[in-house]
């Protein structure tokens, strides 16, 4: 018979910010807050307009095709993951997003995307999205 549980707080035994999970097949195990997306956001370039996010607490327009995002809370270090994606609601043309238009390693703090068109000019796109992974300070 199916149990259901209903907490408002899971906190681990050993180490309160520490909690395995049993993973698909039952042989392995994952820790969750390894496991779960640390910032995401979603933002139009044309609009200058952040749409939706995650422990994101400031959205720039730097320049044409330039976005800054600063974390609410830090990342522990720059050796974090990211992925995003990007495209035109219209079918405008083919455009690129690129990680860190500030040329330097990604930051505790914050990250730069940059976008382009099939020129390598910088462009603005008003649909985009990212997710990063790793671990908070």
């Amino acid at each position: 018979m199916a149990s259901q549980l209903k907490v408002d707080t899971l906190t681990g035994v050993t180490t309160a910010g520490s909690i395995v999970v049993t993973g698909e097949g039952n042989s392995t195990t994952t820790n969750l807050q390894q496991g779960l997306n640390k910032v995401w956001m979603r933002w139009d370039m044309v609009a200058s307009s952040l749409e939706d996010s995650f422990n994101v607490s400031g959205f720039t327009d730097v320049s044409t095709g330039l976005s800054q995002f600063n974390y609410s809370s830090s990342m522990n270090n720059g050796n974090y993951s990211i992925a995003g994606i990007a495209g035109e609601k219209t079918g405008g043309g083919n455009r690129v997003l690129g990680v860190n238009g500030n040329s330097s390693a990604p930051a505790t703090t914050l990250i730069r995307f940059k976008s382009f068109n099939t020129s390598f000019s910088a462009a603005d796109i008003d649909v985009c999205a990212a997710t990063i992974n790793g671990d908070l300070a």
